[in-house]
């Protein structure tokens, strides 16, 4: 092909994926502005029944907004939801040294339990006196949350069974949860308001280098605790790989590392289009995304698309950028949970996202990819002249230059020295103990690299062969099939008689039940009754009996757990959930 020079930077291909991707930033600005003028509920009204069957679009709850509020109990901040299952917290700020506030937040104790004045006077002399006795103290626990989420993810699903935070509050665990610089809990600086470019002038790095270690401290000194254990997930485990690879005094303070869906070197995007993003130089994608906060146009679709039309684009959109079908989640638990799902991060971050991409390793971002200089020599003049082009180091060749031969007619070249060398994390200097959850659907995740490099402390990665990503989180069946053996690792053995009692039901016990059951109806009120008793019993009997087998280990000691397809909402409803009563059949009834 022939060489030109600044174009043959990108083949032609990776040309029109990017043409694409411009469109679609046009096309999306054009619908905005379209929905602005036009109801949308208007337009769903004109829909024909094709186009809800086409697209796979469940009607659950129609386009009623009034609707939604009454079966969908959205929450909105973390205070909510912890007012609502009635758990004890705390509000903290971990100020950086870079002038960022992070909002921390602590869940006290047990469901129900207060601190009373006199234990808060307790508690702050413990955590003054370094000299006390730690033993009486609680052990504690850092959950730290994914890209583009905020601390609400571990805490958002409507089933108790499902919220690993709440099942280690109960067995005593002191439950922290921290939040990334810029997201909905961190969005304030000392310095700069979020209008400012300097504001999301940070990459994973900082994030890494600055946010965890500067949380772990805060936490330890407020408890008095020597260590902690660290659960985090996605980004969450990238960024703790990081900072153990760094900082010796942080391996210390972590007793134990464990990671959900790991996604230290993400094996690339399902769709060969958006792939193409991982190729573009940094300069392309902040022309593309700007250099302040990253695709902050969802707020807009989320607070106008009826819920089921947003579950639906959320769907389409995973199944494009990552294969994934969601199928582990009901369409209720999904109605819940994406309401959860994206929070603010900066462009930087995604920029440092595509080099980890394309490089296959976990390094540090860097603002001008690592470069050669191509020279060429003509055979009729012997002269040798520099190309004005330049290619990352990266890549083992520019996709219209080979590696030798020849550019045009009678035209040699060859490599000149490399601008600048991009550091690698030296994940082999971790010495905290680590433990590896993932899925054998997860198209991020590549832990073969990783078992590799951290195999001097791994002490076991387990392999859930049908879970994707997002289902660590919130998969129906994620409390019986993976965090039992989380608890485990933790030392806990859970009393399935001393769960705590689902809100709902509390309402249905403890009120009167004349005036329940004629706002409810008596049959809705009778069936309630009934699921409760059954699924109780039912709960008990999985919470016994919830570890998986046949278990198999491969050659590279991933212990592979072959797990039985996912278990839809219509067999399977725990009790201890925030579901709506009215809403639970009604799903049933559509998705038989």
């Amino acid at each position: 092909m022939l060489y030109i020079p600044f174009f043959s930077r990108l083949s032609l291909s990776e040309y029109q994926g990017l043409l694409t991707a411009a469109l679609f930033f046009i096309v999306e600005k054009l619908l905005r502005v379209l929905l602005l003028v036009v109801p949308i509920n208007l337009i769903v009204d004109y829909l024909p029944e094709w186009v809800f069957s086409w697209f796979k679009i469940p009607q659950l709850l129609g386009t009623d907004k009034e609707a939604e509020g009454e079966f969908l109990d959205d929450f909105n901040s973390f205070a909510e939801i912890m007012d609502y299952w009635g758990y004890p917290y705390e509000d903290h700020l971990v100020e950086t040294r870079d002038g960022f506030l992070l909002g921390t937040h602590r869940i006290t104790g047990p469901r129900g339990s207060r601190l009373t004045e006199t234990t808060q006077k307790e508690h702050s002399a413990e955590s003054s006196d370094s000299s006390m006795s730690t033993s009486n103290k609680k052990p504690v626990v850092l959950f730290w949350h994914g890209f583009m989420l905020s601390s609400e993810c571990f805490v958002c699903h409507p089933d108790w069974i499902n919220i690993l935070p709440f099942r280690l509050a109960e067995a005593g665990y002191d439950v922290w949860l921290g939040n990334s610089r810029g997201n909905k809990y961190s969005y304030k600086h000392m310095k700069y308001v979020p209008n400012d470019r300097r504001f999301w002038n940070y990459s994973i790095d900082e994030i890494a280098t600055i946010d965890v270690p500067t949380t772990v401290e805060f936490i330890l000194e407020e408890t008095g605790a020597e260590n902690l254990t660290y659960i985090g997930f996605s980004q969450g485990t990238t960024q703790m790989f990081m900072a153990l690879a760094r900082n010796k005094k942080l391996n210390k303070q972590i007793s134990r590392f464990i990671a959900l869906a790991p996604a230290s070197t993400p094996r690339g995007f399902h769709n060969s289009i958006v792939d193409y993003f991982t190729k573009a130089t940094p300069q392309m994608l902040y022309l593309m995304f700007g250099r302040r906060r990253a695709m902050s146009l969802v707020y807009f679709w989320i607070n106008l698309l009826p819920r089921d039309l947003y579950v639906a684009a959320l769907d389409f959109c995973v199944k494009l950028l990552f294969g994934w079908t969601m199928r582990n989640m009901s369409q209720e638990t999904k109605s819940i949970v994406y309401w959860h799902l994206y929070s603010f991060t900066s462009v930087k971050s995604i920029v440092h996202w595509m080099q980890i991409i394309r490089c296959g390793k976990l390094q540090m971002y860097d603002e001008e990819p690592p470069v050669y200089p191509l020279f060429w020599s003509s055979k009729s003049t012997q002269s040798s002249t520099v190309i004005p082009f330049k290619y990352s180091y990266e890549h083992s060749r520019p996709a219209s230059i080979p590696l030798s031969g020849k550019l045009g007619k009678g035209r040699n070249y060859q490599r000149g020295a490399l601008t600048h060398w991009n550091n690698d994390y030296p994940l082999k200097k971790i010495f905290t103990r680590i433990s590896l959850f993932h899925g054998g659907s997860d198209s991020l995740s590549s832990v073969q690299p990783l078992c590799k490099d951290v195999a001097a402390v791994l002490d076991e990665s387990l392999c859930f062969q049908h879970y994707e990503h997002m289902d660590f989180l919130w998969a129906d069946t994620v409390g019986m099939l993976v965090y039992p053996k989380v608890l485990e690792l933790m030392g806990v053995r859970e009393n399935p008689d001393q769960i705590p009692i689902d809100p709902a039901l509390e309402v249905i016990l403890e009120n009167d039940t004349e005036t329940l059951s004629q706002e409810l109806g008596s049959n809705e009120y009778s069936s309630a009754l009934n699921d409760y008793n059954g699924e109780k019993h039912k709960l008990n009997e999985e919470y016994k009996d919830s570890t998986l087998d046949p278990e198999s280990t491969n050659t590279n000691g991933t212990t592979m757990l072959l797990t039985p397809p996912a278990i839809s909402s219509g067999n399977h409803k725990p009790t201890l959930s925030r579901r709506r009563l009215p809403s639970v059949s009604s799903i049933g009834s559509v998705q038989d």
